[in-house]
């Protein structure tokens, strides 16, 4: 059973909105090139450790992600794992709108700070 965690941080600094998972990186790297080998270097992890942890995941999961034995012409991912990267895809559009609706709570909640601040030091 997968779990999900979510947390948000308070920054002066622009943050990502993106899920991070290792699954979806390695999923997400597989699509993009083609090809188990170059994701491996494109993340900078092994061969053998990339084929291991699709497999470790595939067999979690009950589901196949790879199209395996297409030695030549690369990896390709399976029409799960594609319909996974566009559900994730389609939550992170999803996430972005109730983040932006949170950080908007929390500006005015700042701003009533800064007024009762301001407020409070002129009555002095």
């Amino acid at each position: 059973m997968l779990h999900l965690s979510i947390e948000y941080k308070f920054s002066n600094k622009p943050t990502s909105n993106r899920l991070e998972h290792p699954l979806l990186v390695l999923l997400e790297s597989v699509n993009e090139t083609g090809s188990i080998n170059k994701a491996a270097k494109h993340l900078g992890l092994s061969y053998r450790y990339v084929w291991g942890e699709l497999k470790r995941w595939e067999s979690e999961l009950n589901t196949n992600l790879i199209v395996w034995g297409r030695t030549s012409k690369g990896a390709a991912l399976t029409p799960e794992a594609m319909q996974f990267l566009e559900e994730v895809s389609k939550t992170e559009i999803d996430l972005a709108l109730q983040i932006a609706h949170i950080k908007n709570r929390v500006e005015k909640c700042v701003s009533v700070l800064k007024n009762s601040r301001t407020m409070h030091l002129a009555t002095h």
